[in-house]
């Protein structure tokens, strides 16, 4: 494989470049999206997918044009997608400060593009991080969105072999993980035209995390910073996975431990050895402390439906203070007792999230930047139908993220296949070349 194109300017050529509109406008009613003390809390930054297709088959309506034909793709995207921001109209406005969308149907930008490659040469680059870039727009992937920026940005890749890479670009500000998806299957749906009721993602706004009850949050509090790390991705096979499962669940009396609380449990270890390995303490002069970001819609007590749009997120975490704490049982332990606490909480009222901003900003520091010597975060994706997306050409190969957003940041999502997991670990340099070493975690990938 010629994996040094991968590096060359000339690699991608832009086709086309516009702008797409709901295809109906936005209700004067609906006209400011008031973002929630969460939102508020979150970076201008983006939140990136990609969805990496093998050549694409023709299509029934598509008889009288080669499937081959990136226009032709390009045009039935756009056109399902100005369908699909009738109902997703924020992501169509604008921010005009750091509370309030401005719905004004400015559009979300789209990108058609030719990639000088096979597919095949961007899934089986060493480098994950650096291949799924390449299906984005440059510099773009988890960027702090610019002054007046889109808060959508779409791009479909078209390669030499036929295959194609749809990449999605969403404010974080508007929505989570969960958002995102829910995104990307509805317009999936409308383009197949397979979408039988009217979509109806609900945007909860301010309506359940208020900003009334606080100070306002004039400046986003978590800044993406893509330049202090680097990406690498480790799959976990099912067989691998199970064992350890079963011998966690032996040692710790966890019943039934999950892939995440294993596999996240398993990588803040490994981290921390890694970070020491120059030290002659395991845990530095301070503790290291895991995050572990938790969608809260099921636990709030008016429920709300997983087609809930926002960033409805709460946090459970677990702290490492010496060699005893980091070993897989006891983690695996701690992780379980935070979730199972989290799950008793009111969410509101109590949240873990929204408790951590305001302390911080009283203390006048940013959230998570205090007493411990390294603070990982992890978001599991796992459960997460992302491999179900069908835009028309069969699901996809390969579901990716780009390098980001921050240094110290794991990201869990399904295997294609079985029940692994897709794990994407940011660290700092020096720290992953330790780390990707480690004899544990070599004994468990594939």
């Amino acid at each position: 494989m010629a994996f040094a194109l991968l590096s060359s300017p000339s690699l991608v050529s832009v086709c086309d470049k516009t702008f797409i509109k709901p295809s109906s406008l936005t209700p004067p009613t609906l006209r400011y999206h008031k973002l929630s003390y969460i939102d508020q809390f979150q970076s201008n930054m983006y939140i990136p997918l990609a969805l990496f297709y093998p050549k694409v088959q023709q299509r029934e309506e598509s008889t009288n044009y080669s499937h081959n034909e990136l226009s032709h793709i390009a045009h039935l995207l756009q056109t399902s997608l100005s369908k699909t921001l009738v109902s997703y109209y924020p992501y169509a406005g604008k921010l005009r400060d750091n509370a309030i969308v401005d719905c004004n149907d400015m559009g979300a930008e789209f990108l058609s593009v030719r990639i000088k490659c096979h597919m095949s040469e961007i899934l089986d680059h060493p480098d994950a991080s650096h291949a799924e870039s390449t299906v984005f727009p440059k510099d773009l992937p988890w960027a702090n969105n610019y002054e007046g920026g889109n808060l959508l940005v779409a791009q479909v890749s078209k390669f030499d072999c036929g295959g194609i890479a749809i990449s999605v670009c969403l404010s974080h500000k508007i929505g989570d993980g969960c958002s995102v998806l829910n995104f990307l299957n509805d317009w999936s749906r409308i383009s197949r035209g397979r979408m039988t009721t009217t979509l109806a993602p609900k945007f909860v706004g301010d309506s359940i995390f208020s900003s009334n009850n606080y100070s306002p949050i004039i400046a986003p509090q978590l800044l993406s910073n893509v330049s202090e790390c680097v990406q690498k991705r480790f799959i976990f096979p099912t067989t691998k996975l199970d064992a350890l499962r079963a011998k966690v669940a032996a040692e710790s009396g966890v019943e039934n431990p999950t892939r995440a609380e294993v596999v996240s449990a398993l990588l803040f270890k490994c981290a921390i050895k890694a970070a020491s390995s120059t030290t002659t303490s395991m845990l530095m002069h301070r503790p290291s402390k895991l995050v572990h970001f938790l969608n809260v819609r099921s636990l709030l007590k008016s429920r709300l439906p997983q087609s809930a749009i926002g960033n409805i997120l709460s946090i459970f975490s677990t702290i490492a203070t010496n060699e005893q704490d980091i070993e897989l049982p006891r983690l695996v332990r701690n992780l379980r007792d935070g979730v199972e606490v989290a799950y008793k909480k009111d969410q509101v009222e109590e949240n873990e999230l929204i408790l951590e901003v305001v302390e911080s900003m009283r203390k006048g520091k940013k959230p998570f930047d205090d007493e411990y010597e390294n603070v990982y975060a992890c978001s599991n994706l796992c459960k997460y139908p992302d491999y179900n997306v069908d835009f028309g050409w069969g699901k996809p190969e390969r579901v990716g993220l780009p390098n980001g957003p921050f240094k110290n940041v794991f990201f869990l999502k399904d295997y294609k296949i079985g029940g692994g997991v897709d794990a994407r670990v940011m660290l700092q340099k020096q720290h992953m070349s330790e780390f990707e070493r480690d004899d544990e975690l070599l004994q468990l990938i594939s």
